[in-house]
Order: C-alpha cells, then structure tokens, then sequence
C-alpha cells in the first residue's frame, strides 16, 4: 500500500528539523564546577530545574549538542524521542544521573563536561506524538554527524 502524501509527511519532517536545530531554541545545560567532581545527578538536577520543568511534558524530540572547551561552535551529538510524559525523567537519564534499565548519554556527556566542554538540548512538541518515532528516525538518517546515536556509530563503524 503506498502512502499518497508523502511529499506532506517530507515537508513537516523538515520544519520539525529547522525548529530542532535552530541554534535559537539550544538551552544550555548547567554543570556547576562543585557537582561534576565527583558527579552528583542530584546537584545536577536541581541546578537545571528551570530547564527540567520547562521539558516537562512539552517535548518529545530533543536534541543534544556539544561544544569542546572554548570553541562556540555546537557539534549535534544525538537525536531522541520520548513521549511528552516522560520528558522530564528522559532528559535526566541523558544529562544527570540514569537508571541502570534504562540506555541514556550520560557516559559521553559525563566524558564531555569531565574535559571541561559544554552541553545544549533543544526540543519540541509533536502532534500526534506517534509520529515521533518516523521523525527521529528520518532526522538520524538525515544527521550522521550526530555520533551519539548507535544507528549513526554502527554506520561509521561499517563504513571504515
């Protein structure tokens, strides 16, 4: 069965792309100095609530990029979905302190902050929230300079 609007779906894809990336919607990540050595989740939380309640769910596509010690340049790092319930606790899994069941970034980010970089997130709301999944999956197509994504790692890895 072939989709008749697909030219639609490619259009949304790519403002939902444009609004991800766009350098004015990146909140930057606070990492106190006194919270990532040793690396407190909790610290960490709580210095970022501002950002944490304003994910809360609204978002359900965020993005992560990162920024070597002093360069202004953002690298994107990652492409992720959750539903807009569950915001709050992704982002935290990814940039503070993680469950052990859950996968998240915050090996490379902790690795990152540790050498002294820095960490944006951006994000927005998608309705209906089931596309999420057909969104995050054509914008990590679209990027593979976001090496944080396995899907991208596995690609670079094969083309070596």
């Amino acid at each position: 069965m072939k989709f008749e609007h697909l030219s639609t779906l490619e259009a949304f894809l790519t403002d939902v792309e444009s609004e991800l990336l766009a350098e004015t919607n990146r909140v930057a990540v606070q990492f106190p100095s006194a919270s990532i050595s040793p690396w407190s989740g909790r610290e960490l939380t709580t210095a970022n609530e501002a950002l944490l309640a304003k994910a809360s769910k609204s978002a359900n596509l965020y993005a992560i990029f990162t920024a070597a010690q002093g360069t202004d340049g953002h690298s994107l790092r990652y492409l992720g979905k959750t539903t807009k319930k569950l915001a709050r606790q992704r982002i935290t899994n990814h940039l503070f302190k993680k469950d052990d069941r859950t996968g998240s970034k915050l090996a490379e980010v902790i690795k990152h902050v540790g050498s002294g970089g820095a960490v944006w997130i951006a994000w927005v709301g998608i309705q209906t929230e089931s596309l999420r999944n057909y969104l995050e999956e054509e914008l990590i197509n679209r990027h593979p300079e976001a090496d944080w994504n396995r899907e991208n790692r596995q690609a670079t890895s094969k083309g070596q």
